[in-house]
Formats: C-alpha cells, sequence, structure tokens
C-alpha cells in the first residue's frame, strides 16, 4: 500500500501505479473478472493515503519486490510442455502400430474414440467443476437481495451490499427490474452467484450423462483399436 500512487479498475483488468520515479511505473493484471476487478479497485482505493504535497517524496519501485512463481517458467521444458511432448510422441507411435496391424479401419477407430474420449471428458469437468462451485458457493456463501441499478447493451446490472456495508455489482442477462437472491463468497464479496437450486442442480447432473455416455463410446473405440494391435499380432 505504501508503493502504490493509484488504482484503476478497466473492464476485465487492474492497473497498479506506483508512486515516485521520473516515468509512472503501472503494473498490470489482466484476464479477471469485471466484478473483481471493480471490487479490488474500490477496496483499495479506500485504503490509499489521500497525497499530502509537503511530506518526504516516495519511490515506490524501491517498496516493491519482485518475484516469480514457485515452478512458473515459460520455457519449452518447464511445467506441463514435456508431458505434452511426451504423450503425442506416444499417442503417435501408438497410431502407426495400429495401422500396421489393423489398418485404416482401425486407425479411423482410434482417431475417432480419441476424440470422443477427450470431448466427453473435457464436457464432465467443465461442467463438473461449475456444479461444485455452485455447490460450495451455495453452502459457505451469503444470500443476500441485489437491487436493479440499470441496463447496459447486453446486460442487467444489480447492486448488492455485503455484510461488511461494502457495495458491489453484478450483471445477469435478460429482462425486468424485480430484486434478485444472489448469494457471493465471503472471502471475494465481488464473485456472486444467482442461486443455484437442488432441481437446477439435478438437471446438470443428468445433462452430464450425456458427455459421459460420448467419453463411454470413446473408451469402447479406442478399446476396441488397440485390441486390434494382439489380434495382428
Amino acid at each position: 500500500m505504501e508503493a502504490m500512487a493509484e488504482v484503476r479498475a478497466e473492464g476485465r483488468a487492474v492497473e497498479i501505479e506506483l508512486l515516485g520515479g521520473a516515468e509512472p511505473v503501472v503494473y498490470r493484471v489482466e484476464g479477471i473478472s469485471e466484478a473483481g476487478a471493480a471490487a479490488f479497485g474500490q477496496s483499495v482505493g479506500r485504503l490509499l493515503p489521500t497525497p499530502d504535497g509537503d511530506a518526504e517524496a516516495v519511490d515506490g519501485l524501491s517498496l516493491v519486490d519482485v518475484r516469480a512463481l514457485p515452478g512458473w517458467n515459460r520455457g519449452w521444458f518447464s511445467g506441463r510442455r514435456p508431458v505434452a511432448a511426451v504423450g503425442a510422441l506416444v499417442y503417435a507411435g501408438l497410431v502407426a502400430a495400429v495401422g500396421v496391424a489393423g489398418g485404416g479401419e482401425q486407425v479411423a477407430a482410434l482417431l475417432g474414440g480419441s476424440v470422443a474420449l477427450y470431448a466427453g471428458c473435457f464436457m464432465i469437468y467443465a461442467g463438473g467443476r461449475a456444479n461444485v462451485a455452485d455447490w460450495r458457493l451455495k453452502r459457505h456463501g451469503i444470500t443476500v437481495v441485489a437491487q436493479f441499478s440499470h441496463y447496459t447493451n447486453k446486460w442487467r446490472v444489480y447492486t448488492y451490499t455485503t455484510a461488511t456495508g461494502q457495495s458491489y455489482t453484478y450483471q445477469t442477462s435478460g429482462s425486468g427490474t424485480d430484486p434478485i437472491e444472489i448469494i457471493y463468497d465471503p472471502a471475494r464479496p465481488g464473485d456472486a452467484r444467482v442461486g443455484v437450486s437442488v432441481l437446477d442442480t439435478l438437471i446438470i447432473i443428468l445433462l452430464l450423462a450425456l458427455p459421459g455416455s460420448v467419453a463411454v463410446v470413446g473408451i469402447f473405440l479406442v478399446g476396441h483399436s488397440v485390441a486390434a494391435l494382439w489380434g495382428g499380432a
């Protein structure tokens, strides 16, 4: 806080300008939600001290330590890239072996099954993750009534007040101006959702049965193709 001069929320990004220096030093954080950026800007802005022209100038950059995140390296041989590279080589070898042992039909089945398996698993992961997040928020979140504020070109904007008296906005599609109940995360008050009913949760679980079926078909096709290696042998 002692190093900050100003905090600006710009859509899905936050800019943090440091004190002092001949040229402004600005750190930009991107890829966050608009509500999160606005909440951060409001919260930090309230805590920043009022500029004092008589005070000694502070070099904000000298107060900041820049450290790389543990294990984060953008080089090729870092993170998951080696695993992906090895996996691609193994898969290419498997496709070649299946082609030699079972012919083009088995290769087509292997490729189609792989796509189905990947797509099914990805949809299950994405849907399951969202469902778990909703369940967690419903269990640990705080329910409040949000009041309609205004329309934008795409969204209805609501405002709500947290238990600590802070105000935030929530955006949703559709029409109407009636108050709605939302649930926000006390640890991240700017993260809020409309309450999800038990029926909605059951519907999501049933919908996940479709990608589950796709994944099962993929497993069957991949297994049938791989079995051709032993059949051909």
